[in-house]
């Protein structure tokens, strides 16, 4: 009688154990991190300084590929955290500090620069996290282009 009731117990208690599958993995490979280059290098035209490829997209969090030939407006994103991998070339990347001029722009905040920031030398390779409320700037493009994939993500890391 004991062996029926511990048997009926763990049947019971078996689908608490039973893991419940999570979000989709945000994947891209190698070829679609290229094509989205060739796209955006195809796009990119005249004065526009900034093109946007997203690449793969899961719920709220896309991932793209930004293809920059100069500086860009500098921005606060109010509730997003950015993770930033450098694919090509290289930049002067300026985070914190203060944004001059600010105005709403969508969810965001833009300005014409960033006051007392940190400056990082971002070449291709290096990767970056700007915690969402955090003034960031791309300046000072080195090799005629700074190419990099962007995570946005609507959190601010602990």
């Amino acid at each position: 009688m004991r062996f029926l009731f511990a048997a009926a117990l763990l049947c019971a208690a078996a689908p608490a154990y039973a893991q419940t599958p999570g979000p989709a993995p945000l994947y891209a490979s190698a070829a679609d991190v290229e094509q989205a280059t060739a796209r955006a290098k195809a796009a990119h035209k005249g004065d526009d300084t900034n093109t946007v490829e997203v690449i793969a997209r899961v719920g709220t969090y896309p991932l793209q590929l930004e293809y920059r030939t100069g500086a860009t407006a500098p921005s606060v994103h109010t509730a997003q955290a950015e993770m930033i991998t450098v694919t090509d070339g290289g930049c002067t990347f300026v985070m914190g500090g203060t944004l001059v001029n600010p105005r709403p722009n969508g969810g965001n905040i833009s300005g014409t620069a960033v006051t007392g920031g940190t400056p990082y030398k971002l070449a291709k390779g290096d990767t970056i996290l700007v915690p969402a409320g955090v003034p960031h700037w791309v300046t000072e493009v080195q090799g005629g282009r700074f190419v990099s994939i962007t995570l946005h993500m609507p959190m601010t890391p602990q």
